[in-house]
């Protein structure tokens, strides 16, 4: 990874255990994630002091400030992590790390394409369409029990025993459900009018949707159309999907989109072919979502993909 910084020795208790790791490796903006080899993940410790220039990757990226500040803009928005605050950024975000000072965070990258067998990932899926940024200020519910599963799995890590990776996947599952119970409970309080009973059968209503959109994304699927699978009215259905996923039906469907697309361009198909196959009657509008989404146009994370392989 193109970066300019200044290291200090890394303890050995922090050292990477025996997993062969060379360096960070970027191409134009898009990093290699080197997992450790035969498994989905890294974690790292870090004490440097300097910039790591503006990336992106597959992986899912948490980090957890242990001192001194850190600073992460992710997004196009800044976030100042101070000791103890976690911010996990989903996959293939633009982000720049800078350290002004000698500091030490762990910074974990995780894959989670494994995950999304899981119904309740797809549910959880909206909540990860940007930075999530965990203070005990900010999320004094769930903080703790976030911030201790993630020093478990750093210890878990570098202890370096048999099953370590089944072990630390278990905790990963944890605390994503724990986020996203978090997320459910908290925007169906935002719903005033809903019991409890009905708080849950909107859960089914919208995880039914979520798969409904998988399996349909690459039609010219509507508001209308969406509202009615689930039995809504148009104008119920935005409200409640707004209140319980914090986006919109169009710019989740989008996002949704847009994953596909990223998945294509690893291959030969044609980008106006690729168009057509998430859901987009033209070339001109697939390329401005594609680049709300990315940052980057769909010829040019083409390019960046073929430069990795």
């Amino acid at each position: 990874m193109d970066r300019e910084t200044q290291k200090r020795p890394t303890p050995m208790r922090y050292q990477q255990p025996g997993r062969y790791f060379e360096d960070w490796v970027l191409h134009d903006t898009q990093e290699d994630v080197d997992y450790v080899p035969q498994t989905h993940l890294r974690i790292w410790y870090n004490n440097e002091r300097g910039v790591y220039s503006t990336h992106h990757h597959s992986a899912m990226e948490i980090m957890v400030c242990m001192e001194n500040q850190s600073v992460v803009i992710a997004n196009g928005e800044t976030y100042r992590l101070n000791v103890g605050d976690i911010l996990i950024i989903p996959p293939h975000m633009l982000h720049k790390l800078i350290f002004e000072d000698f500091g030490v965070r762990f910074i974990y990258l995780i894959d989670v394409e494994i995950l999304k067998c899981y119904q309740d990932f797809k549910v959880i899926d909206p909540v990860f369409m940007q930075p999530f940024h965990c203070t005990a200020a900010t999320h004094p519910q769930i903080y703790q029990d976030l911030y201790d599963a993630l020093i478990q799995m750093t210890d878990i890590y570098f202890e370096n025993n048999a099953f370590w990776e089944m072990r630390i996947y278990a905790i990963i599952l944890s605390a994503i459900s724990l986020i996203g119970r978090y997320h459910f409970t908290r925007n169906a309080q935002n719903d005033s009018a809903a019991s409890e009973a009905k708080q849950w059968e909107y859960y089914g209503k919208f995880s039914s949707l979520l798969n409904y959109i998988d399996a349909n994304y690459s039609q010219d699927l509507t508001l209308e159309q969406a509202a009615q699978y689930i039995g809504f009215s148009k104008y119920h259905f935005a409200r409640l999907f707004k209140t319980y996923t914090n986006t919109t039906f169009y710019n989740y469907l989008c996002h949704k989109r847009m994953q596909v697309a990223q998945s294509l361009l690893s291959t030969d198909t044609p980008i106006t072919n690729i168009a057509i196959q998430t859901g987009f009657n033209n070339l001109t509008s697939f390329c401005r979502c594609f680049r709300k989404f990315t940052n980057c146009s769909p010829t040019e994370y083409r390019m960046r993909l073929s430069e990795v392989n």
